[in-house]
């Protein structure tokens, strides 16, 4: 697998971007878990048989088992919209530590090292850097890069 290898003004020109798809994703997330919370309680209700009915027909309809259905679509298609969110950001190169931080590494080569440019949702910047054998707690300023 090839990766690509980022300067920091070209990571830095992604920023906006990365900003607007974890947001997007961190929204979609929060949604998820609240349809799952709905789920859950909709098939409690309609695993017991409450709230079935017959209708004109004398067909048993429970209400409650057809917004099951429609909640189990909109659960699908969040979860596909969080999968679409992380291919994009990761379709750019980048590689997404942790989208609930905002945290995004970039492949860089500074004084012929291979490192990781990183940068959290809410930096202005690409301001940091750390080994590829290290995590985010150990990045460093720029200015204390190996081409420094």
């Amino acid at each position: 697998m090839s990766h690509k290898f980022f300067t920091v003004e070209e990571a830095g020109a992604l920023i906006g971007f990365l900003d607007v798809i974890l947001e997007r994703i961190r929204r979609n997330k929060q949604r998820f878990l609240w349809l799952q919370e709905e789920i859950s309680i909709l098939k409690l209700i309609v695993e017991c048989g409450a709230n079935t009915r017959e209708n004109e027909r004398e067909e048993k309809v429970n209400p409650d088992a057809i917004e099951l259905e429609e909640k189990l679509a909109q659960y699908n298609a969040v979860e596909k919209e969080i999968e679409k969110g992380k291919s994009a950001i990761t379709d750019t190169g980048c590689i997404v530590r942790d989208e609930d931080q905002g945290l995004i590494d970039f492949f860089s080569v500074q004084n012929n090292t291979v490192v990781y440019l990183c940068w959290k949702k809410g930096e202005e910047s690409v301001q940091y850097w750390h080994s590829i054998h290290d995590d985010f707690e150990s990045r460093q300023p720029l200015i204390q890069s190996p081409s420094t």
